[in-house]
């Protein structure tokens, strides 16, 4: 494995100086790489891999984790397309989830703006994929490391990149044996810099109780979140209403939070699929869509990403059969921003 060239060495920290905190980007901001989990995509989902190497390499350098015995099939799959082979980098790896997002480092940045690893405690689910992934990419990029001491996964935090995080209250639940709610914020504006944390209510009745399912930032100061019909899903929707009134207005660091909803299809079928479950790639946003459950709802929903984010290309990946495992399309990535950030509130245009 050759270790990824970071051009900008971690500056030295001087003794007795206070450090500020460091900083959870956006996933809206510019992204170096883009992380999933090849392997498992490859061996139960071959279509859908191919499908989304196809969409994306283009915009974004991907990286898949993928054991041995699956590399050739890979090529096979990708030549068989008419997609170069070197669309995709492939470091070597055997994970047993396709949901590289809970298997991944948090990435962000000290206060010098140079980019870092956060590990959160994994012990209570897939530790093992958590090593696995530790020793990649450790060896993979030139980042230093920070441990944050709290039990959640990646697909259970959104950062607006100014100091907001939003997670679902599930955080609070699974620590609650060990922190206090303020401890929590504490953990959070220490460790990730962010100076406000909003808990929302999780879905009810859907097993991962992750944020990403039913919200996303699309820019600091604007936050698409999920709306649910009343006569589907009376419990969902007031939670959801409720979660809106909550943040719509909010007092933040680039002024004041606006909150746009988004409708979520239906899961009569106990299978929650999600609107909100995207991916940014730079300048595309990749949307899931479901096309043979509401298809005239899809090209809704693109629409209105459209009429949101006008500067970026738009793109819907089908996620039909992966949306009955539990996830979406930010549930199989891992964003990776460039190595010191190219970010500043000031100068970026807000919604």
């Amino acid at each position: 494995m050759t270790p990824r060239k970071n051009p900008v060495a971690a500056p030295k920290v001087k003794e007795n100086v206070p450090v500020p905190p460091p900083a959870m980007p956006g996933e809206f901001e510019e992204q170096d790489c883009l992380v999933f989990g090849a392997g498992q995509l490859i061996r139960f989902y071959p279509q859908l891999f191919v499908d989304f190497v196809r969409a994306s390499f283009e915009r974004v350098q991907l990286i898949g984790i993928v054991a041995p015995e699956y590399r050739e099939i890979a090529d096979l799959l990708l030549g068989t397309a008419g997609i170069p082979l070197s669309a995709v980098e492939y470091l070597e790896g055997k994970t047993s989830s396709v949901w590289a997002r809970d298997w991944s480092p948090f990435m962000g940045y000290n206060a010098e703006g140079v980019r870092c690893q956060f590990y959160v405690d994994r012990s209570h689910m897939r530790h093992r994929d958590d090593e696995i992934a530790r020793k990649i990419y450790s060896q993979y990029f030139n980042d230093p490391i920070m441990e944050i001491p709290l039990a959640m996964e990646g697909g259970n935090i959104l950062s607006n990149g100014c100091g907001l995080v939003i997670t679902s209250q599930t955080v609070a639940q699974t620590n609650h044996s060990r922190y206090t709610h303020n401890q929590i914020a504490g953990i959070f504006e220490s460790h990730l810099g962010a100076r406000q944390w909003a808990a929302l209510s999780p879905l009810h009745a859907e097993r991962t109780g992750h944020i990403d399912l039913f919200a996303t930032f699309l820019a600091p100061d604007f936050l698409l979140l999920g709306s649910v019909d009343a006569n589907e899903d009376e419990i969902n929707h007031r939670a959801l209403d409720d979660a809106a009134e909550k943040l719509r207005g909010l007092d933040i660091s680039v002024g004041k939070l606006k909150v746009e909803r988004i409708p979520m299809p239906s899961s009569r079928d106990a299978n929650f699929r999600s609107y909100n479950n995207v991916i940014f790639a730079n300048g595309v946003l990749f949307v899931p869509v479901y096309p043979q459950q509401d298809p005239k709802l899809d090209q809704r929903v693109l629409a209105m990403y459209r009429e949101y984010v006008p500067d970026r290309e738009v793109i819907g990946i089908d996620m039909r059969e992966l949306a009955k495992k539990g996830g979406g399309l930010h549930c199989l990535s891992a964003n990776i921003p460039y190595p010191t950030r190219r970010f500043s509130p000031g100068s970026v245009k807000v919604a």
